[in-house]
């Protein structure tokens, strides 16, 4: 991946809330989700390439707390996968007509790859799950000894890279890691129930609408 540009962020922050209060709830209602930022994050467009080697438009969004902790989301769009592959097929050889299903079906455990060869201590690599969307999990303990937390996962066409670094001497990230949250096209939140064969049912959960009663950064849909 390479960072190419800056992009506008709308802000619109509630009554009474400064930046300086600490965590917040962040939501892209662009990108279908919300997650917890210790700052205002900023918010560029990069290139991803895919599993199977198309570029795909993504957006990082990235955040520093004030004891050096790093964290960053990355969303890539792979609603355009099928046209791009089909445009690949008129001329290449040997491209099935569903590549472009592989190709996003494969896009988790290609992320995690690329986590993997950056280097480090791998101390947990495994299954995961946020709000019953199944996904992968990695724990890395970098050579100057700050600690890696990833979490990776694929809804609606749309790839999700949760990655924070804490400093040695801090506590696991677990307020961002846990508060990613899926939004659907009104803007509320989606929570599913994960059946024994793998099926997945959309449940009501215990809060509709992400945002309510807390302290809030929107970037609103363009």
């Amino acid at each position: 991946m390479r960072l190419e540009r800056l992009v506008p962020t709308l802000i619109l922050l509630i009554p009474g809330m400064t930046l300086a209060q600490g965590w917040f709830e962040y939501i892209d209602r662009s990108s279908y989700f919300s997650v917890s930022f210790p700052a205002e994050p900023v918010v560029r467009e990069i290139a991803y390439e895919s599993p199977l080697g198309l570029i795909f438009p993504a957006q990082v969004y990235r955040a520093d707390d004030t004891r050096g902790g790093a964290y960053a989301v990355t969303v890539v769009d792979f609603t355009d996968a099928e046209r791009l592959h089909a445009q690949r097929r008129e001329t290449a050889e040997n491209t099935s007509l569903r590549s472009w299903l592989w190709d996003v079906r494969a896009s988790v455990a290609h992320a995690a790859w690329n986590f993997r060869r950056r280097g480090g201590e791998i101390t947990f690599d495994g299954w995961s799950d946020v709000e019953r969307v199944e996904g992968h999990q990695l724990q890395i303990t970098n050579p100057d000894q700050s600690r890696t937390f990833v979490g990776i996962y694929l809804h609606e066409m749309r790839l999700y890279i949760l990655e924070a670094t804490a400093p040695p001497s801090a506590p696991p990230p677990g307020l961002f890691q846990q508060s990613l949250r899926f939004l659907d096209e009104e803007g509320r939140r989606v929570r599913y129930e994960l059946e024994v064969n793998g099926n997945i049912t959309r449940i009501q959960p215990s809060y509709e609408y992400v945002g309510d009663g807390a302290e809030v950064i929107e970037r609103a849909a363009e």
